[in-house]
């Protein structure tokens, strides 16, 4: 039995070419990269991640059986499957999601046994891939946004969600955290209500329109208040970031409480590298409180990006209209720009659009279809086109 040996680089998931036994034949070859093809997509139950991630998929041998009573040909597909994490009993319906998907293998006068054997993976192995897996702040390898307000109400939770998704819809992999412990929203908002689950003592966040996800709201689903001092939240926080299985994302943002306290000082401190998009409404007094938020993140020596300013206008009737006045945005990045002395851009202005709210509360981001894909409006357009700027400011800034 041909044994995988890991080839690629960090966060890549294997292929079939590194599960299956390099000493088969042609014939047997092909069995193993199709049975690869057919397994690699089955979700773990325990986990809930597909088993070609996370190097789950051991082993993949086909050996060939032929009869001199029959003119077809058997194979027997011997897949070896190591679970991470303690496991007082294999699941069964795991081994039998993957038999009854080898047995789908269709070839002319060929007819395959799957022979499957599930078992804990080495503690040697499973360390190495925590290492692997495990986001480190230090390293800089995965930029990290920091959604910041100042002033609750003006947005920022949609910002940060349909920010991410234009990331996951541009073909990226984009982690979220909600660190608005008190506010938390993010779970509803991503149609996530589930518990995420752990190996090791380490949390695998929550997937959904192609984001990975953790939010204190994942851990409680009847709305109860948090009632947490400064203490815990940093604990928390420091968990969603040092204790979670992130592995292969390429940008984490982290959707901030409003005001400047415990919470955004332990991000500036855990995550010194982060840069900051600012989120304010039209209205002056807003982005007043916004500005400060913004200028205390400076002080910790992290990078304002910009600016958005959320709820700029409504077109309604052929007419457009500013419910909540002008200039915020423009203001905004006028102080923060005076204050830092950096030139800090007014990035985009959000209009009212219902349906933010709408497919929010329905669980799905208001810029992605049902399949996921980029919406053909001004809206998914918009967000699209500030991933694009926010991902350019963040490579000249060497923060990308």
């Amino acid at each position: 039995m041909g044994k995988w040996i890991k080839t690629k680089p960090k966060g890549e998931g294997e292929s079939a070419e590194e599960a299956c036994n390099p000493t088969s034949d042609k014939d047997e070859l092909r069995i193993e990269k199709e049975a690869f093809e057919k397994i690699r997509g089955i979700v773990s139950p325990r986990l809930g991640i597909e088993i070609s991630h996370f190097d789950m998929i051991s082993s993949i041998s086909a050996v060939k059986r032929r009869s001199i009573l029959s003119k077809e040909t058997t194979y027997e597909v011997n897949v070896d499957i190591e679970i991470p994490g303690e496991e007082g009993q294999m699941p069964e319906e795991l081994e039998n999601e993957i038999a009854n998907a080898l047995e789908t293998i269709s070839s002319p006068l060929v007819k395959v046994i799957p022979s499957i054997k599930l078992h804990p993976m080495d503690k040697a192995k499973l360390d190495q891939l925590m290492s692997q897996h495990t986001f480190s702040p230090q390293d800089g390898s995965v930029p990290v946004l920091v959604v910041a307000s100042g002033k609750g109400g003006v947005g920022k939770s949609s910002i940060a969600v349909n920010l991410a998704a234009a990331y996951a819809a541009m073909g990226k992999r984009p982690g979220l955290i909600d660190a608005d412990v008190y506010g938390y929203s993010l779970s509803s908002m991503l149609g996530i209500n589930e518990r995420p689950r752990t190996v090791d003592s380490m949390l695998i966040p929550a997937s959904a329109w192609g984001i990975k996800a953790v939010s204190i709201g994942m851990f409680t689903f009847d709305n109860k208040p948090i009632l947490w001092r400064g203490p815990r939240l940093s604990r928390a926080f420091s968990q969603f970031i040092n204790k979670t299985l992130w592995g292969d994302i390429e940008i984490l943002i982290i959707d901030l409480p409003p005001g400047t306290g415990d919470m955004m000082i332990s991000c500036a401190q855990m995550l010194p590298s982060s840069a900051c998009l600012l989120v304010t409404t039209p209205q002056i007094s807003a982005s007043l409180v916004a500005s400060r938020s913004a200028v205390a993140f400076s002080k910790f020596n992290e990078k304002i990006l910009g600016v958005v300013e959320n709820m700029s206008f409504s077109d309604g009737e052929g007419k457009r209209e500013y419910p909540f006045g002008k200039g915020g945005g423009e203001k905004a990045a006028e102080i923060v720009s005076e204050a830092t002395g950096s030139q800090v851009p007014l990035l985009a202005q959000i209009p009212l659009d219902s349906d933010v709210s709408m497919l929010c509360d329905e669980g799905r981001p208001a810029i992605l279809n049902e399949d996921g894909s980029l919406r053909s409006t001004p809206l998914a357009h918009l967000f699209s086109s500030l991933a694009e700027k926010i991902e350019d400011l963040m490579k000249a800034d060497k923060v990308l």
